[in-house]
């Protein structure tokens, strides 16, 4: 997604980005990637590939389909960044807002696993969200496709169709769908690793990302669920090109947060924090420029 420069310049998909910084930092693409798949709880997630087995092996025997079930969900998200620039002698610089989308999934039997179909209903912004509201407006009906292993693993969300905005917005629904399965009881525990590479040289970005699942608590209610918590961890690392060379990109990121999985495998919500800190260094700045990265995500379901 390209969002405009924190500094309040726009960066060349809205007009001239006249500093040394990289075209889309700090507040662009490139930052939201970050946000994006840094994290996961949604890990969730930017953006599950190469995950590792759970150690249990699934009998072969032929599942009964069942009907498609569809559920619609409430995405709130909180996003910042700090950019410390005085290196590059622009001072500190920062920005903060929120979003809310819309979404209905409907997951469909397929191949042993579930095809996923997510379409966005509506998106919003608040008054300092860095996104364009026409943006925000065109995503309404883009649609997005996954898959959901036999285990309960999402794979990538892919925009699919002819929606332009899809591509845009991709990052605000990418990782709220979370490991979901029929079956996870209390003191299930398993872990995740994933390794993924956006872009391509000179301008790409790897996130190699943990997680770890620990199903907590039973929740009574008129929907009884398992709770699962989950912690992360990542690292980061790639390149991109500036007005003055290559910059290169590194840092660290963590959090965590819990969700409810109903007895039949049906995702019902939860909510996660992840920050990040990072660095930007190239001939731009005498040194490393430190960039703060914080998100949290609270996802409910709605009748």
């Amino acid at each position: 997604m390209t969002i405009p420069r924190v500094s309040g310049e726009q960066n060349s998909a809205y007009g001239p980005a006249s500093d040394g910084l990289p075209e889309r930092y700090p507040g662009g693409r490139r930052a939201f990637t970050f946000l994006s798949l840094t994290f996961s709880g949604n890990d969730m997630v930017l953006h599950r590939l190469r995950w590792t087995a759970l150690g249990a092996v699934a009998l072969t025997l032929p599942a009964a389909r069942t009907a498609p079930s569809t559920t619609r969900y409430r995405i709130d998200q909180s996003l910042s960044q700090e950019v410390d620039a005085t290196a590059a002698g622009q001072g500190k610089q920062s920005l903060t807002f929120t979003t809310s989308s819309f979404v209905t999934v409907t997951l469909t039997d397929s191949a042993g696993g579930k095809a996923m179909r997510v379409v966005v209903d509506s998106m919003r912004g608040d008054s300092t969200a860095p996104i364009p509201a026409e943006v925000l407006d065109s995503a309404r009906g883009a649609v997005f496709q996954g898959f959901v292993t036999p285990e309960g693993r999402p794979t990538r969300l892919e925009a699919a169709g002819s929606n332009p905005s899809a591509a845009q917005i991709q990052g605000l629904v990418s990782d709220f769908y979370p490991w979901a399965r029929a079956g996870i009881k209390v003191g299930d525990t398993w872990t995740d690793t994933s390794t993924v590479t956006t872009g391509s040289a000179p301008d790409t970005v790897t996130v190699r990302r943990v997680t770890r699942y620990h199903a907590t608590a039973k929740e009574p209610g008129k929907r009884p669920a398992v709770r699962v918590a989950t912690e992360y961890t990542s690292e980061v690392a790639g390149s991109q090109p500036t007005p003055s060379g290559s910059a290169t990109i590194q840092g660290t990121g963590g959090g965590k947060g819990s969700y409810l999985i109903s007895p039949d495998g049906r995702y019902l919500g939860g909510e996660w924090e992840l920050n990040s800190a990072l660095t930007l260094s190239g001939a731009f700045a005498p040194q490393p420029v430190p960039i703060n990265l914080s998100q949290t995500t609270r996802v409910t379901t709605l009748p």
